[in-house]
């Protein structure tokens, strides 16, 4: 699993940040509603740790309820099958201000759009494939929170395919906090009709090797989602 590497230990207290790498990877949809996480001992070589802190990992995760543990010969530690909902449930106990969303979207806007201007002009066939596919899946999906996961799936896609891997952490890091803004509304965004979820001219831009545009058309889609959210606020 791609979430299961090194970890920098130089900012924060470890299991923090183990916590936040499988935190990251639910939101992403890497981990999904059931999956099982690598066992104890493989995270800890994974991410280079030890497997006490690990353990701290797990269990801070277990208490937001975001995994549950099964004992026994086919046990091990499962993504719970609510997640969305207990992740909109922390969302709406800390709802961002808008001030906040602000600084939030013109980081987006940086690193969201260079993303989309690499990717058009770096993308290979198969990364493109992948961009499309999830496009695809996204469009193919009508309930929350699954169509927020297969959001989030998309614009990793398209970082992906810039090649840098800082902009891949940072797009992975702007949608785990863009996922709090949305699922802390009462009243996600369930029509496609709304620019803040049309990504129709970022991917067509993309397709045809448009690496201006491409940005352009991100920046566009990252104010759209700003002024939809601060209306929800």
């Amino acid at each position: 699993m791609k979430f299961v590497s090194p970890l920098d230990l130089a900012a924060v207290s470890t299991p923090s940040l183990a916590a936040k790498r499988v935190h990251e990877a639910i939101v992403s949809g890497e981990l999904r509603p059931g999956d099982r996480l690598p066992s104890e001992a493989e995270l800890a070589q994974g991410f280079g740790i030890a497997l006490m802190t690990v353990r701290g990992a797990l269990t801070a995760l277990r208490d937001m309820g975001l995994l549950t543990t099964v004992r026994g010969r086919h046990g091990g530690n499962f993504v719970a099958e609510d997640v969305g909902d207990r992740l909109a449930e922390a969302a709406r106990r800390a709802p961002l201000e808008k001030s906040l969303l602000r600084d939030l979207t013109d980081w987006r806007r940086a690193i969201s759009g260079e993303a989309c201007y690499l990717a058009a002009e770096r993308s290979r066939p198969e990364q493109l494939s992948e961009i499309l596919s999830a496009e695809q899946n996204y469009n193919s999906i009508d309930q929350f929170p699954d169509l927020r996961f297969a959001d989030v799936r998309l614009h990793v896609a398209i970082a992906e395919a810039s090649g840098s891997s800082r902009l891949i952490r940072a797009e992975t890091e702007i949608q785990v906090a863009m996922t709090d803004v949305i699922l802390a509304t009462d009243r996600p965004v369930r029509s496609r009709k709304l620019a803040s979820y049309d990504h129709g001219p970022i991917i067509r831009a993309i397709e045809i090797r448009d690496a201006q545009n491409a940005r352009e058309a991100m920046i566009r889609h990252a104010e759209d989602t700003f002024n939809w959210a601060v209306l929800l606020l």
